[in-house]
């Protein structure tokens, strides 16, 4: 396989989609073949292996579920090319063509990365960075792309240059910064250097890369910290009732004993600070989907 050919493949990854649901079991189980590849790891591995670690990335990085299936990918990812069962042909499938997980955890049945794919990442470190990079920014936040590549072993595939950034709207940053006042939403947060802001980012309410617009609507004003825990979903927006404004909400599975843990639940509750006159709250369709597909429900309670 070349790297057109693999590129060609990636474009075409046929990802589940519902909505603006996410569905990040395909990308994850890539990253996770590929880390394997790069550490090199055999190519092929037991579901039962697998298994264990795809949940632990979709609890991660994943949309907030009660469930998670690892054995879709599993078996989904043959159809894209990209994924090969030794065993396919004798396996049971139901009529959507899922397999079995009792069936691949009791048979022990193996998967990984077809050989010339695997042969091309393992001789050609530079393109399986390249495409893990790739993989990470066409379906996550730029904000998660460092966590996301070294939880799966291919930490060194971090290269701003190739960001997503460069695909987007150059001046939605500039517009939400201006339409927040330079400050961040939540903390008021408006550190400089100078007359150089330190530390201060656009978010996207509704991730970019999963149909949110870069607009001021689909924007927030956030402090690095506070724009990390936003996109992993141990923080939160809720409407307040009356006059449409927000507050932020920090998820119940927040713990920890150092001072980082109050410059969340110090927030809690507290009233998100609005846009300037004429910029316009949060578009109500993006806060949904972020509650919806990334905040990890239930909220603390409010005082």
């Amino acid at each position: 396989m070349t790297l057109d050919e693999f590129r060609q493949r990636l474009t075409n990854l046929n990802v589940w989609k519902q909505g603006s649901q996410r569905a990040p079991h395909k990308p994850l189980l890539l990253l996770l073949a590929m880390g394997r590849a790069a550490r090199g790891e055999e190519r092929l591995a037991p579901f039962n292996e697998i298994e264990e670690t795809l949940i632990g990335l979709l609890r991660h990085f994943g949309p907030p579920r009660k469930t998670h299936h690892p054995e879709f990918p599993f078996g989904r990812l043959v159809t894209d090319g990209l994924w090969e069962i030794p065993d396919d042909d004798s396996l049971r499938r139901t009529r959507s063509g899922d397999l079995f997980k009792a069936e691949l955890q009791e048979r022990c049945v193996t998967g990984g990365l077809p050989e010339p794919l695997y042969q091309l990442l393992v001789s050609d470190p530079a393109s399986a960075r390249a495409a893990a990079e790739w993989i990470v920014d066409e379906h996550f936040p730029v904000s998660m792309r460092q966590h996301i590549l070294e939880t799966v072993g291919l930490e060194d595939a971090v290269r701003e240059e190739t960001s997503a950034r460069s695909r987007r709207d150059p001046h939605f940053r500039e517009l939400v910064l201006t339409a927040y006042e330079r400050r961040c939403a939540i903390c008021g947060f408006d550190l400089r250097l100078k007359d150089d802001l330190m530390g201060l980012e656009a978010a996207h309410i509704q991730w970019h890369s999963h149909g949110g617009p870069d607009s001021v609507a689909n924007g927030l004003a956030l402090c690095t910290f506070h724009h990390g825990a936003f996109d992993r979903g141990a923080v939160g927006l809720v409407k307040t009732a009356g006059d449409g404004a927000y507050r932020s909400l920090v998820s119940q599975d927040i713990n920890g004993e150092s001072p980082a843990i109050r410059w969340l639940l110090d927030y809690h509750g507290a009233p998100v600070r609005p846009p300037q006159d004429g910029a316009g709250w949060p578009d109500e369709r993006y806060v949904k989907w972020h509650s919806n597909e990334v905040f990890r429900a239930p909220a603390r309670q409010l005082r």
